[in-house]
This record gives structure tokens, C-alpha cells and sequence, in this order.
């Protein structure tokens, strides 16, 4: 009984999801997802990427409004960035990402004139922070990773 109790224990704690609290915002990272601390712009209260080992990543850029930044600067910037990168882009406007609203964009087009990619791309705020949040993926990996990316919605907090 005990070790069944020992197992039951380990396992969930093995299942168990890492928890990310910075001092600009906190969420559920999923199991199997990484925190990619090697980019050259990475900073860990403004600027993360989180990946899996698909074509899966989440990106965070936060910055402070006190600094001037603004959601349609940091918004606009990413989208140029990313319509950049595909070829043959159809465009969703957003209006909502999880509990937030705010603005943005769905981008669907082929990377590199290959691979089909999608970019979720969502800015919002609060009193002191401006938020963009872009979700990529191939539409395979948003489909079979859809619980991921709802765990990180349901569980995103902006300070």
C-alpha cells in the first residue's frame, strides 16, 4: 500500500506542470515545454519564448507602459515581423485571448513558401503593463497541442 501511495505520488509530481511566476506576469507551463533562455534578446520579465519539441512555441513580451510602451507599437511591430516571414498570409482580426481583451491577429501562411505555419499574435494591458502574447505553431501542432495551449490561457496572469 505504501508503495503504491509512494508510486501514485511520484508520478503525479513527474505529470506535474512547471510553474512560472516573474515579477510581470505567472502561468502553467505544460509538461514537455521549455523555457528558451539562449536567445540573445531573452530576459525573463520581458521578453521569454517557452517551446516543445514539435513546431510549438509561446512567446511573452512585456513592457512598461511607465517606459511608453504601447500595445499597438508592440503589436504592429510583431505582425510586420511574422507577415515577414510567411508567404500566401490570410489574416484574422482578434479581439479576445483567454480571460483578456485587447487586440490582435491570426496569421496563416506557408514559412520559408513550405511549411504551413499559424501565428496567434495578441496584445493587451493593465494599469502598468502592456502584454503581447504569440502563440506558432503548424496547424497540426495547434491541433494536437490544443489542451497545451489552453492550459497556458487558463492559467497566463498579467501583473
Amino acid at each position: 500500500m505504501t508503495h503504491t501511495l509512494l508510486l501514485l505520488a511520484l508520478s503525479c509530481i513527474l505529470g506535474y506542470a512547471a510553474e512560472i511566476d516573474r515579477k510581470t506576469f505567472s502561468m502553467s507551463l505544460p509538461k514537455g515545454w521549455t523555457e528558451d533562455k539562449k536567445e540573445d534578446m531573452y530576459d525573463p520579465d520581458s521578453f521569454v519564448f517557452f517551446e516543445n519539441s514539435e513546431s510549438c512555441l509561446f512567446t511573452v513580451i512585456v513592457g512598461k507602459k511607465s517606459a511608453g510602451a504601447s500595445v499597438d507599437n508592440l503589436l504592429n511591430h510583431q505582425k510586420q515581423a511574422w507577415q515577414k516571414k510567411v508567404t500566401d498570409a490570410k489574416s484574422t482580426e482578434l479581439k479576445r485571448w483567454s480571460k483578456y481583451e485587447g487586440k490582435g491577429y491570426e496569421i496563416e501562411g506557408k514559412a520559408q513558401g513550405i511549411l504551413r505555419s499559424r501565428a496567434r499574435i495578441f496584445g493587451f494591458e493593465n494599469d502598468h503593463h502592456v502584454c503581447v502574447i504569440m502563440e506558432l505553431a503548424t496547424p497540426g501542432d495547434f491541433r494536437t497541442f490544443a489542451d497545451d495551449f489552453e492550459k497556458i490561457r487558463q492559467t497566463f496572469k498579467l501583473k
